[in-house]
């Protein structure tokens, strides 16, 4: 059980890792417009 709780564990990590990244992904694309909006 030990050894399933840590796989499970570990896939959550993961989970959370990739939605992080995501997000900081969206972050820095709707910053670099609004730099874009303010260079104009």
């Amino acid at each position: 059980i030990g050894g399933a709780r840590q796989k499970l564990s570990g896939e959550e990590a993961k989970v959370d890792v990739n939605q992080s990244q995501q997000i900081i992904r969206q972050l820095r694309t709707e910053l670099e417009d609004i730099l874009l909006i303010l260079k104009r």
